[in-house]
């Protein structure tokens, strides 16, 4: 007789420090940037004081499916560029700023699947990155398990949307 091995969708509060790890990974090896969890608090008046953001989500299919998203002022997105080119002078018009920002959480999302799930198989879609409307401010409060952080000083939230085993 064989046994079914029933598959069971993670919650997002079982992957924040492993998600935490990852972008710290990324941002100290790739970016040569600083990062450490903030609480709820600090991060909303981090964000208080960046006038423009930008969303990156990232569908990922494999083991478990869902997205990643991750919310970032743009001047850091800005820093970023800059950083990974290792020129501190260097400009970005949209569509660079965009790819890189994507690969930027195209790395993280890699960086947390491979460490959480070493042996399974998982794809990744194009990140999709897109500006938030003028005015907006995020809304941690209202997410599921966010990672809320300071990179190089400026306020990131990360967060993990899973769809439900049918």
């Amino acid at each position: 007789m064989s046994s079914l091995k029933l598959r069971r969708t993670p919650t997002p509060a079982e992957h924040v420090a492993a998600l935490l790890e990852a972008l710290v990974d990324v941002a100290e090896n790739s970016f040569f940037g600083y990062v450490e969890p903030i609480d709820l608090e600090r991060f909303e008046e981090m964000a208080a004081a960046a006038p423009a953001w930008l969303r990156v989500s990232i569908h990922f299919e494999g083991a478990f499916s869902g997205w990643m998203h991750t919310d970032l002022p743009e001047a850091l997105g800005r820093e970023l560029f800059a950083s990974f080119l290792g020129d501190a002078e260097a400009g970005a018009g949209e569509r660079e700023l965009y790819d890189l920002v994507g690969e930027f959480a195209n790395m993280v999302c890699g960086t947390w699947l491979t460490r959480t799930s070493q042996r399974r198989q998982f794809n990744l879609q194009h990140p999709d990155v897109s500006a938030r409307p003028a005015g907006w401010q995020p809304a941690a409060a209202a997410l599921d398990s966010p990672l809320l952080a300071s990179f190089n000083d400026a306020p990131l939230a990360c967060w993990l949307e899973f769809i439900p085993e049918a």
